[in-house]
């Protein structure tokens, strides 16, 4: 694939390396980046030699992990071998080491603190969209500071013993309020949430193409299920959710298992098989390990795949993994000698998180970007909403 830059990172700052690509290629810039665009199949370091002579830049996420790896420095002296610009997107305050700096000492470099980090990251593709135009970009204006909380000003701060006793009585906490936006960093922990990943699949494709039906479904709807957040000052977030379910199994002529929930009383009936760990293998898509069995269930618009060691027949734990509207869901089903289940899903990402005038965009290190909108109510308290429906987060204390 063709591109115009070669983004250069150690994989210990791949959610901000990915935030970098994402943002440039919003702006209609083609970037390379491992491993996503190295060839199946093909020689890692082959693949990066041909990445760094194709491209125009190359923007190099310079951090402490950066600064000593033996990987960038060998990409640094190709990229000025070749006589490519290089970027450094300094996101920690370090200086680099000797080696380094012979190489980078002309370079253009750009700082990408204090947050928010978005902001610096559209001044990079600033920069660079003005490099890939023949010009130098050094008449860009670097992204202004944000504004100090009024509290903090210098002429408040100098007016502050006068003005105590003149608003004493009306309240002068309300002039030196914090004036800042309120903003996600910090932790968070959810305080309602409407959610159903298997919406898009079951508006398209029918109640039946969702993998266990309304046994899943009643999960995401059910009582017990939560979600965390926690977003630091660098724009990086982690997140994760579960749900749960309950209720009955039965097994009846023809080997057709059923579901049924205790909370939701509706059903799922599948046709079972399990085949023993001596004839099965690679069930590592579903967490399997080796000597698991394979569980199948089986209804003509879906299956479900599950591992596990049974005890007897279906009883035991089984681990599966569900793709709902592209994200990856870690499914257990335990299944109990007294004919009961219990599902447990879960899901778990971390990545860089990017919010602008009510937009967020989420960049998982292991997916592609999640996208949808915000609403503060006050300062601890947000509503997120995307495809799959809305979280209210509360800020955890």
């Amino acid at each position: 694939m063709a591109h115009d830059v070669f983004i250069s990172y150690s994989h210990k700052d791949k959610p901000t390396a990915d935030g970098a690509c994402a943002t440039l290629e919003a702006r209609g810039i083609r970037c390379w980046i491992a491993p996503r665009d190295v060839r199946p199949g093909g020689d890692w370091s082959e693949s990066i030699i041909e990445a760094i002579n194709g491209a125009r830049v190359m923007v190099l996420v310079f951090s402490a992990h950066a600064n000593v790896s033996a990987q960038i420095k060998r990409e640094v002296e190709r990229a000025v071998a070749k006589g490519i610009p290089i970027i450094p997107l300094r996101i920690e305050d370090v200086l680099p080491t000797k080696s380094l700096e012979y190489f980078l000492s002309t370079s253009h470099w750009l700082d990408a603190f204090p947050p928010p980090l978005e902001r610096h990251l559209l001044y990079l593709a600033d920069v660079v969209r003005q490099i890939l135009d023949g010009k130098s970009g050094e008449n860009l204006r670097a992204p202004a500071p944000l504004p100090l909380p009024i509290y903090r000003r210098r002429e408040v701060m100098a007016a502050g013993a006068v003005a105590t006793a003149a608003f004493a009585g009306l309240g002068a906490w309300a002039v030196l309020r914090p004036g800042t936006p309120p903003s996600f960093v910090g932790k968070w922990q959810s305080k309602k949430m409407d959610i159903d990943p298997a919406a898009v699949a079951l508006s398209t494709f029918g109640p039946e193409s969702v993998p266990l039906g309304d046994i899943l479904r009643t999960a995401f709807h059910g009582p017990k299920i939560t979600a965390t957040l926690e977003v630091s000052d660098a724009g990086q977030y982690s997140y994760s959710a579960s749900a749960e379910d309950h209720g009955t199994v039965s097994l009846a002529a023809g080997d057709n298992l059923t579901l049924t929930s205790a909370v939701s009383k509706k059903s799922v009936t599948a046709h079972v098989s399990v085949s023993p760990a001596s004839i099965v293998g690679g069930l590592e898509r579903v967490g399997g390990q080796p000597g698991d069995s394979l569980m199948l269930l089986d209804v003509p618009n879906w299956q479900a795949e599950f591992a596990g060691k049974p005890t007897r027949g279906i009883v035991g734990q089984w681990r599966t993994s569900l793709m709902l509207v592209l994200q990856i869901w870690a499914g257990e089903l335990t299944v109990a000698p007294d004919g009961t289940y219990q599902l447990k899903l879960s899901r778990a990402e971390k990545g860089l998180f990017q919010i602008a005038d009510g937009k967020w965009t989420a960049t998982p290190s292991n997916g592609p970007p999640d996208t949808g909108s915000y609403r503060f109510e006050d300062r601890d308290t947000v509503i997120v909403v995307w495809r799959i429906g809305s979280i209210t987060f509360q800020r955890a204390k």
